[in-house]
């Protein structure tokens, strides 16, 4: 699947999270996570809070694309850059829980494929514009997934 604007990459993580819900397939919860932090980014975008918005709707489609490349060389034959490889090659481990998945998931996506976005997005010294934006995003990340994490664990302990 190919995202042409952030309206897509919402879509299509609500459809790996509606298809992994009827499979019983904990890909779904990471994709879930995803497409919550791309709604606040979309909502921030339209809210004007972002220098540019055109060139951020431009940052997430780039940034979820490389989500959905991953998702789709996984479910393909197992490929993808190692960081997804390691974090889906785990979904099946009946040991590994929710908040691992979650944090797996990020860790690729952020570490990864949030830096070659903003490179792609502006590239040489055109990243330097691209600073306060790319900040907002990571405040939006943090808090998003802040929050997504600690209702897992205080729910998981319960």
């Amino acid at each position: 699947m190919a995202a042409e604007n952030i309206d897509d990459v919402v879509d299509g993580l609500a459809g790996i999270v509606r298809e992994a819900g009827r499979a019983g397939d904990r890909v779904g919860y990471f994709a879930a996570l995803y497409r919550q932090v791309t709604v606040e980014v979309r909502t921030a975008i339209h809210g004007g809070l972002f220098d540019d918005g055109a060139r951020m709707d431009r940052f997430d489609t780039l940034f979820g694309n490389r989500y959905f490349d991953a998702y789709d060389a996984w479910r393909r034959d197992r490929s993808g850059p190692r960081c997804w490889r390691e974090a889906f090659g785990l979904l099946d481990d009946a040991d590994t829980v929710i908040v691992q998945h979650l944090l797996l998931g990020v860790n690729a996506h952020i570490n990864l494929d949030l830096a070659i976005a903003a490179a792609r997005t502006s590239p040489g010294e055109a990243i330097h514009a691209l600073r306060r934006d790319f900040l907002l995003i990571n405040d939006i990340l943090a808090r998003v997934v802040l929050g997504c994490v600690l209702k897992v664990l205080v729910t998981a302990t319960r």
